[in-house]
C-alpha cells in the first residue's frame, strides 16, 4: 500500500507543479484529450495558440556516460539498510541496464519496472567522478518540470543542466545536494531573489538516503520564481524555461558511511540507478502554433517542429516568414498576438527582414531584400545603385561612362552626373564647346557663340577646332571671313558680306543706325499700292475700308499681283538677311501656287519664289502670315540663285515688289498688311542698333560710306557709270587737280574749259593744251564775250553780248540804250529799254538808244516808260499778261466828289472813285447800309430806323422807308399799325376784335377790345355767364329766368366740387377708415348729384342761346382753324430756319474770306516792310550813287505801289462782301426770330384755347370719373388697411435658435474642410494623370513635328514638280517666234496639274475624240521640225511624272500594304500569346488579376488594330487602284502627245487651219490629261503613305507594349513559388494528442 501512496503523492506534486506554469498558458488544455485553441477564432481574427502538454522525454534515448555491463560483466549488490551485513549481489551484463530504460514506459508495479544502472563504487563511481545522463529533445521546449524516479537511493549531490539551443553551452538548471556550498559553491535557497530569477537554486530536499528505492525528485522550473505569475511580461523567465537539451549529473552517492572500510560488497552496493525520467513540457512555438509535428530530416532522422501560424516560421516559430517582417516578431500573449505582417515590396520581392531603425522611424519595419528588376530600398521603392527608373516601373542600368562621370549613379531620367565639359546621358561625349575626352573631363573649346554653327558652340572633339558659321573663321569662330563684317548671334551665317559696290572687301558696322520696320496696314486707303497682271498691265485694286485690306479679283485666266508702294522700293540693302512679311487670304478654299508668287525686281535682275517656300503655308480662305528671308542662300529658295553681291545689288535698287494675289482662275486675293525689316539713321531710346549696316573702308580712289563716289582727283569710267563703275584719275592737261566724279569733267583753272580743260574759256584765247598757267589770255570784248585771233594777230569779237553791236561791240543795238565807249559822257553799258511791253516789238526806234525814253507807247498808256494809264483811264499798265488793261473810268456823278480838273476821275490803277460821305462802291453808286438818297449830291442821308420796330438799320435806298417787323408801321417803324397792339422787338400783335361782340376793331395798349354790353373776353368774343346773344347783334342780354335755376345749380355744384376737392385732399393727406354704412350713403348721394348735374348740363330747354354741346362743337372748330394756322406758321418757321442756316454758312464764308484777306494784307505788309523797304533802300542808294532817278528804281517803286493799291482794293472788296454777308445774316436772323415769335404767340393762343376746351369738356366727364376713382381708391385703402391689420395680428416672430445656427455653421465648416481635403486628394491623385497628359502632349508635338517633316517632303516634291514645270515652260518659250499659238497651247498643257476641275467621265469622252483629233492633225505633220526637240523634252517630263506616280504606288502603297500585313500578323500573334497568358494569369494572386484585366484591354486594342489593319488594306487597295488609274491616264496622255509630235514632224507647211486643228487636238489632249488629276493622286498617295507610316508606328508601339506586358507577366509567373502558403484554413486539422503515460 505504501508504494501506491508514494506514487499518488508524487503524481499530485507533479500536477501542482504543472499548475504553476500553466497559469502562463491561461487555461490551455493540460495533459489529456481536450482540444486546444486554434490560432484563429471563428471570425478569422488571430489569437494566441499553444501545442499540447506532453512528456518531452518519452521514448527519447538518453545518453549515459557509464552503464553497468557496458564494460563487461560487473558485480553489484543490493543495498538493504544500514547495519545489515548481508547483501544480495548479482552481475550485470551488456544491455541489461541500458539508458533506454530511462524514458521508456514507466510502470509503478515493482515487477514490471525497468531502470538504468551505473557501475558501483567499486569501479570508481564516486565523487569527484560523476555520471552524466544527457537528453537531446531535438528542439526547444518550454519546460514545466523534470521528474526523476530513482531505483537506487537518491544521490547526495546531483544537478540538472540545460541548453537553450543545441550550439550553446550547458548552464545549471537546478542543484540537489546536502552540501550545496561544498559541492556546488552555492548557498541552499528554495526561492530566487527578485532580479536574479534565472539563477539555479540549490536544495537538500531530495538528498536524503531514504527511501532506498523509488525516491522521486521533482524540479518545477518556475517554482520559487517571483515573476512566475507574470510570465507573459518576463522575457527572462521565458528564456529560463526554454531547453533543447537536459543533462542530469550524478555527482555524489548517498552512503551510510561504511564505504570507508572499503569492503567489496559494501562498495558494490553503492551505485546510481534511475527507473524513469520525465520532462513535462510543451513544444516551444512562442504562441504561434497549436501543433508540433514530426518531420523527417534529409539524413532519415526525425525531429519535431512547430506548424507555425500568424505568418511565422522556424522550428519554434521564432521568426517571421521571409515576407512578413513589417512588424517586429514577438511571442504571442493574450493581449498581443504579435502576428507577423507582410512587407510592402511593391511587387518586386517576396523576401524581407525586420529593420528596427526603420520601424522606429516609420512604424513599418519590413526591409525588402533580393528586390527584382534591379530595385532597391526598404520597400523596393527605388532603383538600386547605378540604376534608374525608366518607363513604367522598370529600372534600367545607368551605364554611366566611368571616364566622364563623377559617379556611376544617374538621376531619375537616366542622366549621369558628368565631369566638367562632359555631356550626354551617359557622360560619354564631350559637351558642346568642349574637346579631348579624359578622366579629368573635357577642355572648353572657347568657341564664340555668335560665330558657332547654329549658335551652338561646338568643336572637333579631338583637335578643339570650332565649327563655325558659313561666313566665320578662326579656331574659336571669333572673326569674320575676309569680305564680311558684323559677327552677330542672330545671323544664321555669322557675318554679313561687305557690299561696297564691289570696290572694297573691308567694312565695319555703321554707327547711329537703328532697326526699323516699314509697314502698310491699309487703314485709310491703299497707301499707294497698285496692281497688275503677269503681262505688267495695270489691274484694278480695291480698298476695303471696313476690313482694312486691299483686294484683287481676276475674272479669267490672268494672274494678278499686288505691287508694293514706292516706300518699299529703292535702296533696301538694310533689308538683306531680314524678313519680308505680309498677311494674305484667298476668296477660295485653296489655290495653285507657282514658282513666281513673290517677285523682287531690279534694273538688271529679278528673283522669285513660291508662296509656300521657307515653311510658309499654302494660301487658303483664312488669313495667314507669310515671312520670307531676303538672302541668296539656296535653302531660302529664291530663283535664280544669285551671289551675295548680285542679291545685294538687287536690293540696292528695288524697282518692284510683286506679291501674287490670285491663285485660281478666276480667283480673289486679300492682303491685310505688309512689313519689311530694315534700318534707319538715328538711335531712339529703346531701339535696337542696326549693326548690319556697313561702313566701308575704301581704297584711295573711292570715298563714301559705301565707296559709291570717286575720291577727289578721280572720275568714274565710263562717265556717269554710277556707283558700280571703276574710278580712274582725272585728265585735265595740267589745268585742274579735280574733276566731276560722275562725268569726268575737270574743274578747270587758268581760264580753260572743256571736259579735259583742252579749250580756252569764253572771253579768252590761246592754246590750252600747252599745259602752262598762261595758255589762255583775256579777249578785249565787253562782258567777257568771246573772240578770235586772226592771222594778222588782230582780235575780232565773235559773240557780242546781248544789246551790243559792232566789230568790237562798241555800240548799243536797237531796243537798247547806253554809251559803251563814253561818247556822250561817262561810259555806260547797254541795257534793254524799259517800256513795260507797251510798245510794238516789231517796230524800230521804240526808245532812245542813249537815254532809254520810250517813244511809241500803245494800249492807252503814257509815261517815260509807258508805265501808267492815260488821264481818265485806269488799269494795270505794267501787267504783261493784260495788255490794253487801261479802261475808262465809270464814276457815278451824284455820288462822286468832283476833281480839281472838273469831271470826276478815278484811281489810275484801281479805278476806284472818290465818294461823298456815306457813299460806297467802286463807282460811288450806292449808299452805305443805314443810309439813302444818293442823288442828293452831298452824300447819303441816315435812315434812322427804330431798332425795336425794324428788322435792321437799312431802309429803301430811294424813299428811306425802313423794313418794319410784323404789325409795325411808320417811315422809321416806330409805331403799331392800325388794329394792332403791343409794340415790342417781336413786332405788334393783331387786335383781332370779334366783329359781333366789339364796338370797333381797335384795341387798347394791352390788346383789350372795346366790348358790347354783357360781352366779355379780350376779343369780346363771348357772352357773360347766363347771358345770350341779342337778335340784333348788339351785344348780349339776360337769359330767361328759368336759367337762373341752372346758374344756381352750377354755383352749388362748383361749391360742392370745391368741398369734394377739399375732402379728397384731406383723405389723401390723412386717410382714415370710414364706417362702411356712412361711406356708402355719402357715396350714393354724390353719385345722385353727379347724375342730376349731368342731366341739367345736357338739358337745353326752350331758351335761345347756345347750349354746352354747341359751345364744345364751336370750340373744336376754332381749334381746327388754329391748328391749320399753326402748321402754316411752322412751315414759315422752317423756311426761316433754313434761311438762318444759309446765313450762318454765308457768315462762315465771309469770316473765312475776311481771315484770308487779313492774311493777304499781313503778308503784303510784311512784303512791303521787308522786300519793299529793302528795294526802296536799294533804289535810294542807287539814286544817290548815280545822281539821278534810275529806271529800275522807278519800275520797282511803281510795282510796289501798284501791288499795295491792288491789295488795298482787294481788302476793300473783301470787307464789302463781308459786310454784306454780315447784314444778310442779321436780316435772316431777324426773320427767323420773327418766325419763332409768331410761332410762340400762336402757340400761346392755341394753348389758351386748348385749356378752355379742356376746362369746358373735362369738367363734365371728370366728375363721374373722380367720384368712381375716389370710391375705388377708398375701397382699396380700406381693404389694404384690413389686410395689414390682419397680417400684423397673424404675423409671428421667427423662432431663432442660436445653438442650431452654431451647429449648422460648425457642420458647414467641417464640410468645407472635408471638401478641401478631398480637393487636395484629387489633386494628388491627378498628378500622375497630368504627368501622363504632359507626356501625351509631348508625344503629340512629336507627331506634329513628324507631320511637318512629311509636309517638307511633300513640298520638296511640289518644288521638284514646279521646277519641271518651269523647265518645260522655258523650253516652250524658245518656240515663241516660230509658233506663238502653239506655245500658248503647250504652256496650258504644262500647267495641266493646276487646271484639274472636271470629272473622269469628261476625260473618257475626250479620249474617244482622240482618233478624230489624229485625223485632223495629219495635214500639219511636216512643218514643226523646229519644236520636235522641245516636245520630246516635255514628253520626258511627263514620263518623269508617270514614274513618280509609279514610284509612289510601288514604294508607298505596296510598302504600306506589306507593313500593314506584318502588323496584322504581329497583332494576331500578340493576341494568341495574350490569350495563352491570360489562362495562366487566372491562377495568380489579386495583383496579377489586375494585369490580366490590362491584357483583356489590350486584346480589345488588338481587335481594334486588326480593324484598322483591314481599313488600311482597304485604303491601300484604293490607293493602288488610283495609282493604276493615274498611270493609265498618264500613259494615254503620253501616247496622244507622241502622236501629236509625230504629226507635227510630218507637217509639210505652216498652215493656219492646220495650226487651228493642232490647237484643237492639243486642247483635247489637255482635257484628257486634266482628268488624270496627277497632283491630286500624288497628294492622296503621299497622304496615304504618311497615314500608313503613322499606323505602322502605332501598331509597332502597341505590339512592343504588348510584348513588354507579356514578358512582365512571365517574369511574375516565374517568380511565384510552386505552392501558395498564405491560406486561411477555417477548421485546422490537428493530430490527436498523444498520451503522457507514467509508470
Amino acid at each position: 500500500m505504501a508504494p501506491y501512496l508514494t506514487h499518488f503523492i508524487t503524481f499530485i506534486c507533479i500536477l501542482l507543479s504543472v499548475n504553476a506554469q500553466d497559469y502562463y498558458y491561461s487555461h490551455t488544455p493540460r495533459i489529456g484529450s481536450k482540444q486546444l485553441a486554434s490560432c484563429y477564432n471563428n471570425d478569422g481574427v488571430p489569437q494566441r495558440c499553444i501545442p499540447e502538454f506532453e512528456n518531452a522525454a518519452y521514448l527519447v534515448q538518453m545518453e549515459a556516460t557509464n552503464t553497468c555491463g557496458d564494460n563487461g560483466m560487473k558485480v553489484y549488490c543490493i543495498q538493504t539498510s544500514a547495519g545489515t551485513s548481508t547483501r544480495s549481489c548479482d552481475t550485470c551484463s551488456p544491455g541489461q541496464f541500458s539508458s533506454y530504460y530511462l524514458t521508456d514506459l514507466h510502470y509503478n508495479e515493482q515487477d514490471n519496472q525497468t531502470w538504468w544502472q551505473s557501475e558501483s563504487m567499486k569501479e570508481g563511481i564516486k565523487y569527484p567522478h560523476q555520471v552524466n545522463l544527457t537528453l537531446h529533445l531535438g528542439k526547444a521546449y518550454d519546460i514545466t518540470y523534470v521528474r526523476i524516479v530513482f531505483y537506487s537511493p537518491r544521490p547526495q549531490s546531483f544537478a540538472i543542466y540545460k541548453k537553450t539551443s543545441e550550439e550553446k553551452d550547458w548552464e545549471p538548471f537546478q542543484y540537489f545536494s546536502a552540501s550545496c556550498r561544498d559541492t556546488y559553491g552555492v548557498q541552499e535557497q528554495r526561492a530566487a531573489d527578485l532580479g536574479a530569477e534565472t539563477r539555479a537554486l540549490c536544495t537538500s530536499e531530495y538528498s536524503d538516503i531514504s527511501p532506498l528505492s523509488g525516491g522521486n525528485v521533482l524540479f518545477s522550473t518556475l517554482e520559487g520564481r517571483p515573476s512566475a505569475f507574470t510570465f507573459d511580461n518576463s522575457p527572462e523567465l521565458q528564456e529560463w524555461v526554454t531547453a533543447t537539451d537536459i543533462r542530469i549529473t550524478l555527482d555524489r552517492l548517498n552512503t551510510f558511511g561504511d564505504e570507508i572500510f572499503e569492503d567489496t560488497q559494501v562498495l558494490q552496493s553503492y551505485w546510481y540507478a534511475i527507473a524513469d525520467v520525465a520532462v513535462g513540457a510543451r513544444c516551444k512555438c512562442n504562441g504561434h502554433a497549436s501543433v508540433c509535428e514530426a518531420q523527417e530530416l534529409p539524413g532519415g532522422n526525425k525531429t519535431r517542429a512547430c506548424r507555425c501560424e500568424h505568418n511565422t516560421a522556424g522550428r519554434e516559430c521564432e521568426r517571421c516568414l521571409d515576407f512578413y517582417n513589417d512588424a517586429p516578431w514577438g511571442r504571442a500573449s493574450p493581449n498581443n498576438v504579435h502576428e507577423c505582417k507582410a512587407c510592402n515590396c511593391n511587387g518586386f520581392s517576396n523576401k524581407c527582414y525586420f529593420d528596427k531603425d526603420l520601424y522606429e522611424r516609420t512604424g513599418h519595419g519590413g526591409h525588402c531584400i533580393d528586390c527584382a528588376e534591379n530595385r532597391d530600398g526598404a520597400n523596393c521603392e527605388r532603383c538600386k545603385e547605378n540604376f534608374f527608373q525608366g518607363g513604367g516601373d522598370i529600372c534600367l542600368p545607368c551605364n554611366c561612362n566611368p571616364t566622364g562621370s563623377r559617379s556611376l549613379q544617374c538621376n531619375a531620367e537616366g542622366k549621369c552626373q558628368c565631369k566638367p565639359g562632359v555631356t550626354g546621358d551617359k557622360c560619354d561625349v564631350c559637351a558642346a564647346n568642349h574637346y579631348e575626352f579624359t578622366a579629368q573631363g573635357c577642355k572648353p573649346c572657347g568657341c564664340n557663340e555668335s560665330g558657332s554653327y547654329n549658335n551652338t558652340p561646338q568643336c572637333d572633339p579631338q583637335t578643339g577646332t570650332c565649327f563655325c558659321k558659313q561666313n566665320v573663321e578662326g579656331r574659336w569662330c571669333r572673326e569674320c571671313k575676309p569680305g564680311f563684317f558684323n559677327l552677330d548671334i542672330n545671323n544664321e551665317f555669322g557675318c554679313t558680306p561687305c557690299f561696297c559696290f564691289g570696290h572694297s572687301s573691308k567694312c565695319s558696322p555703321a554707327p547711329k543706325y537703328q532697326a526699323h520696320e516699314i509697314s502698310a496696314h491699309f487703314i485709310r486707303d491703299s497707301e499707294k499700292w497698285t496692281a497688275e497682271d503677269e503681262q505688267e498691265k495695270p489691274a484694278k485694286l480695291q480698298f476695303n475700308a471696313n476690313a482694312q485690306n486691299i483686294a484683287l479679283a481676276s475674272k479669267g485666266a490672268e494672274t494678278l499681283y499686288f505691287i508694293a508702294a514706292p516706300q518699299f522700293l529703292g535702296d533696301q540693302r538694310p533689308s538683306y538677311n531680314h524678313d519680308l512679311k505680309f498677311s494674305l487670304r484667298l476668296g477660295e478654299d485653296h489655290g495653285y501656287p507657282s514658282a513666281q508668287d513673290i517677285i523682287l525686281e531690279g534694273p538688271r535682275a529679278s528673283v522669285s519664289i513660291n508662296i509656300y517656300a521657307q515653311n510658309n503655308p499654302e494660301p487658303t480662305n483664312q488669313a495667314q502670315e507669310y515671312s520670307f528671308r531676303l538672302h541668296e542662300d539656296p535653302r531660302y529658295g529664291w530663283s535664280p540663285t544669285l551671289s551675295n553681291f548680285e542679291f545685294m545689288s538687287l536690293l540696292q535698287n528695288l524697282t518692284a515688289i510683286k506679291i501674287r494675289g490670285t491663285y485660281n482662275k478666276p480667283g480673289e486675293g486679300f492682303m491685310m498688311n505688309f512689313k519689311l525689316d530694315t534700318a534707319k539713321i538715328g538711335r531712339e531710346k529703346g531701339s535696337a542698333a542696326a549693326n548690319w549696316v556697313e561702313k566701308c573702308s575704301c581704297p584711295k580712289a573711292y570715298v563714301g560710306d559705301y565707296c559709291e563716289e570717286c575720291a577727289p582727283g578721280f572720275k568714274h569710267e565710263p562717265a556717269n557709270g554710277g556707283p558700280y563703275s571703276t574710278c580712274i584719275p582725272c585728265d585735265c592737261n595740267g589745268h585742274a587737280h579735280i574733276c566731276d566724279t560722275a562725268t569726268g569733267f575737270c574743274i578747270c583753272k587758268h581760264n580753260t574749259t572743256g571736259s579735259n580743260c583742252e579749250l580756252c574759256a569764253k572771253g579768252f584765247y590761246g592754246n590750252a593744251i600747252a599745259g602752262t598757267a598762261d595758255d589762255c589770255k583775256p579777249c578785249p570784248c565787253p562782258k567777257d564775250s568771246g573772240c578770235i585771233q586772226l592771222m594778222d594777230k588782230s582780235i575780232v569779237c565773235t559773240d557780242c553780248p546781248e544789246g551790243y553791236a559792232g566789230p568790237k561791240c562798241e555800240v548799243c543795238a536797237d531796243g537798247y540804250f547806253g554809251d559803251p565807249t563814253g561818247q556822250f559822257g561817262p561810259a555806260k553799258q547797254c541795257e534793254l529799254c524799259q517800256c513795260n511791253g507797251n510798245v510794238d516789238p516789231n517796230a524800230v526806234g521804240n526808245c532812245n538808244r542813249t537815254t532809254g525814253e520810250c517813244l511809241k507807247c500803245i494800249y492807252n498808256t503814257a509815261g517815260e516808260h509807258c508805265d501808267k494809264c492815260l488821264s481818265g483811264y485806269f488799269g494795270d499798265a505794267l501787267d504783261p499778261r493784260k495788255k490794253g488793261d487801261c479802261k475808262q473810268c465809270q464814276c457815278h456823278e451824284a455820288g462822286t466828289v468832283e476833281s480839281a480838273e472838273g469831271p470826276p476821275q478815278c484811281d489810275s490803277l484801281t479805278g476806284y472813285c472818290t465818294c461823298h460821305p456815306h457813299v460806297i462802291g467802286k463807282n460811288c453808286d450806292k449808299c452805305e447800309d443805314g443810309y439813302f438818297n444818293i442823288n442828293s449830291g452831298t452824300g447819303c442821308e441816315p435812315c434812322e430806323c427804330n431798332l425795336e420796330g425794324s428788322f435792321n438799320s437799312t431802309c429803301d435806298p430811294f424813299t428811306g422807308r425802313c423794313y418794319c417787323k410784323p404789325g409795325i408801321d411808320g417811315q422809321h417803324c416806330d409805331r403799331c399799325r392800325a388794329y394792332h397792339y403791343g409794340f415790342s422787338p417781336d413786332g405788334c400783335r393783331d387786335c383781332d376784335c370779334d366783329e359781333w361782340g366789339s364796338t370797333n376793331y381797335q384795341c387798347d395798349m394791352s390788346g383789350q377790345c372795346s366790348c358790347q354790353e354783357n360781352v366779355e373776353g379780350r376779343r369780346c368774343d363771348r357772352c357773360m355767364e347766363n347771358k345770350k346773344r341779342r337778335a340784333d347783334g348788339q351785344g348780349c342780354e339776360d337769359c330767361p329766368p328759368c336759367y337762373n335755376l341752372v346758374q344756381d345749380a352750377v354755383n352749388n355744384h362748383r361749391r360742392e366740387l370745391t368741398e369734394l376737392d377739399d375732402i379728397l385732399s384731406k383723405i389723401s393727406k390723412s386717410p382714415t377708415v370710414v364706417e362702411n354704412a356712412d361711406f356708402d350713403n355719402e357715396l350714393q348721394r354724390v353719385r345722385e348729384d353727379i347724375e342730376r348735374l349731368s342731366q341739367e348740363a345736357g338739358f337745353g330747354g326752350n331758351a335761345p342761346g347756345p347750349i354746352l354741346p354747341d359751345i364744345l362743337v364751336e370750340l373744336a372748330s376754332r381749334l381746327a382753324d388754329v391748328s391749320n394756322m399753326l402748321r402754316k406758321i411752322e412751315d414759315e418757321s422752317f423756311e426761316g430756319n433754313e434761311a438762318v442756316e444759309k446765313s450762318k454758312g454765308n457768315v462762315s464764308k465771309a469770316e473765312d474770306t475776311i481771315e484770308a484777306a487779313q492774311k493777304e494784307i499781313s503778308s503784303a505788309l510784311e512784303y512791303l516792310d521787308g522786300e519793299g523797304a529793302a528795294a526802296l533802300l536799294k533804289a535810294r542808294n542807287r539814286s544817290d550813287q548815280f545822281g539821278k532817278q534810275s529806271v529800275d528804281m522807278s519800275a520797282l517803286a511803281k510795282e510796289s505801289r501798284l501791288l499795295a493799291e491792288k491789295l488795298e482794293t482787294e481788302a476793300r472788296n473783301i470787307r464789302e462782301i463781308a459786310d454784306k454777308a454780315f447784314n444778310t445774316s442779321i436780316t435772316a436772323n431777324n426773320i427767323a426770330k420773327d418766325g419763332i415769335t409768331k410761332q410762340a404767340n400762336i402757340s400761346d393762343e392755341v394753348k389758351t384755347l386748348t385749356n378752355e376746351l379742356n376746362a369746358a369738356s373735362g369738367k363734365l366727364s371728370s366728375m363721374n370719373e373722380l367720384a368712381e376713382q375716389e370710391l375705388k381708391r377708398a375701397k382699396e385703402v380700406y381693404d389694404k388697411a384690413l389686410g395689414l391689420y390682419a397680417e400684423v395680428n397673424t404675423t409671428l416672430l421667427p423662432d431663432i435658435r442660436l445653438s442650431k445656427l452654431r451647429d449648422d455653421a460648425r457642420e458647414m465648416n467641417n464640410t468645407i474642410d472635408e471638401k478641401s481635403s478631398e480637393l487636395e486628394r484629387l489633386q494628388a491623385e491627378n498628378e500622375e494623370t497630368l504627368t501622363q497628359l504632359e507626356g501625351a502632349i509631348k508625344q503629340g508635338r512629336g507627331l506634329l513635328e513628324q507631320g511637318h517633316d512629311r509636309q517638307e517632303e511633300l513640298n520638296d516634291l511640289l518644288v521638284r514638280l514646279d521646277e519641271l514645270q518651269e523647265q518645260a515652260r522655258n523650253d516652250v518659250a524658245l518656240t515663241n517666234q516660230t509658233l506663238r499659238d502653239a506655245n500658248e497651247i503647250y504652256k496650258t498643257l504644262k500647267e495641266f496639274s493646276d487646271k484639274v476641275t472636271k470629272s473622269r467621265q469628261q476625260a473618257e469622252q475626250a479620249a474617244l475624240d482622240v482618233p478624230a483629233v489624229q485625223q485632223k492633225i495629219q495635214a500639219a505633220e511636216e512643218s514643226i521640225n523646229s519644236i520636235t526637240e522641245q516636245l520630246y523634252t516635255a514628253s520626258d517630263r511627263a514620263k518623269e511624272a508617270r514614274d513618280l506616280a509609279q514610284q509612289a504606288q510601288n514604294n508607298f502603297a505596296a510598302n504600306a500594304s506589306q507593313a500593314a500585313h506584318e502588323v496584322r500578323l504581329k497583332s494576331a500573334t500578340a493576341k494568341a500569346e495574350a490569350t495563352k497568358l491570360r489562362d495562366e494569369a487566372d491562377k495568380l494572386s489579386t495583383r496579377v488579376e489586375g494585369t490580366a484585366k490590362q491584357i483583356e484591354d489590350l486584346e480589345k486594342e488588338a481587335a481594334e488594330n486588326m480593324q484598322l489593319t483591314r481599313d488600311a488594306k482597304m485604303k491601300v487597295g484604293q490607293a493602288n487602284t488610283d495609282a493604276r488609274e493615274a498611270e493609265k491616264q498618264v500613259t494615254k496622255g503620253l501616247d496622244d502627245l507622241k502622236v501629236i509630235m509625230e504629226e507635227l514632224e510630218n507637217l509639210p507647211t505652216l498652215d493656219a487651219q492646220a495650226l487651228d486643228r493642232l490647237e484643237e487636238s492639243l486642247d483635247k489632249a489637255e482635257k484628257d490629261l486634266k482628268a488624270v488629276d496627277l497632283d491630286g493622286k500624288i497628294k492622296s498617295l503621299t497622304e496615304a503613305k504618311n497615314n500608313h507610316q503613322r499606323w505602322m508606328k502605332q501598331y509597332e508601339d502597341e505590339h512592343d507594349h504588348l510584348r513588354l506586358e507579356v514578358d512582365n507577366i512571365k517574369d511574375i509567373l516565374n517568380q511565384l513559388p510552386d505552392g501558395c502558403f498564405k491560406r486561411i484554413v477555417l477548421e485546422p486539422t490537428e493530430a490527436p494528442p498523444s498520451r503522457a503515460n507514467f509508470r
